[in-house]
């Protein structure tokens, strides 16, 4: 009976011992950095607080959408993808929490082109980022309603800005589309409703899977009319934990859930990475 009662016990603590490791191997594969995969779209939202960034990721060919700004960096989280140089840098605008990040990663990367949108600003962030990027060497871009920006094989179309410019430097933001296969991202940089009428108004836009929601989830933007053309599936918005600012604001998350949107935040979620073959995707979040 004993020798019985012993095997029993070490069974069930082997038994008790796999549980454990695949939990483990679980949580792991949850909250580890993804493994970039050759034959695999990836876009990486991450996570910098109050602020913006996004590297586009595919195979060779890496793209990346604002830094955030300067304190956080996103020089370590980049360098574990971007191989041997940046195809593209994209300054949606010329605030410092979407370009403050970008002047260290042109230092520390070799970066083939930036593309702005022209607004320029007095800050300090703003001539310290446009310094560097003409130290760099790289080829410098306005971005205007109608180009292309192509990296590898990867083609966004510019849906915003225009000429004239705006007043409101947020609705001057880069806003992009991009294609995978059957999978449609839109990014829009903190363009607000003003942006989103003119898109309207010009017939760019059409229903899409992943949005980066607008400045940030600000009542500001995410309008229903925009929202109703574009009918995103899943919708990201980037925020820092109880910004000062109140976002993401419940109307815009309200309008998102009106659509039927899936909703991913940075402020609850960390970075967020979409991987997809084009024809269908996953979602990994960092906690």
């Amino acid at each position: 009976m004993k020798a019985k009662s012993s095997k029993l016990i070490t069974a069930l603590a082997l038994c008790a011992l796999m549980v454990l490791v695949c939990a483990c191997d679980e949580w792991f594969d949850k909250t580890s950095k993804p493994t970039a995969e050759p034959d695999k779209l990836q876009v990486h939202f991450i996570d910098v607080g109050q602020g913006d960034a996004i590297l586009i990721d595919l195979g060779t060919t890496e793209v990346l959408i604002d830094a955030g700004e300067k304190s956080p960096g996103v020089t370590d989280y980049i360098d574990d993808y971007v191989d041997g140089h940046l195809e593209a840098v994209v300054a949606t605008h010329p605030h410092a929490d979407h370009i403050g990040g970008l002047i260290e990663v042109l230092d520390e990367f070799d970066v083939d082109n930036v593309w702005v949108n022209g607004d320029e600003a007095t800050s300090k962030t703003y001539t310290d980022f446009m310094a560097e990027a003409n130290d760099e060497g790289a080829q410098v871009h306005e971005a205007r309603r109608g180009d292309t920006i192509v990296a590898g094989t990867l083609t966004f179309h510019v849906l915003n800005p225009i000429d004239p410019l705006f007043d409101n430097t947020n609705d001057n933001s880069i806003v992009l589309s991009l294609s995978y296969g059957s999978i449609d991202f839109l990014f829009t940089g903190d363009a607000e409703i003003e942006a989103e009428e003119s898109m309207i108004s010009a017939g760019v836009l059409s229903d899409i899977d992943i949005l980066k929601v607008g400045h940030h989830c600000s009542r500001t933007a995410s309008s229903a009319a925009f929202l109703n053309i574009i009918k995103p599936e899943v919708a990201v918005y980037t925020a820092a934990i109880g910004n000062t600012y109140g976002h993401p604001h419940v109307e815009s998350l309200a309008a998102l859930q009106s659509i039927g949107a899936t909703i991913y935040g940075t402020d609850e979620s960390g970075t967020i990475v979409i991987s997809t073959d084009g024809t269908s995707y996953t979602i990994q979040t960092e906690k």
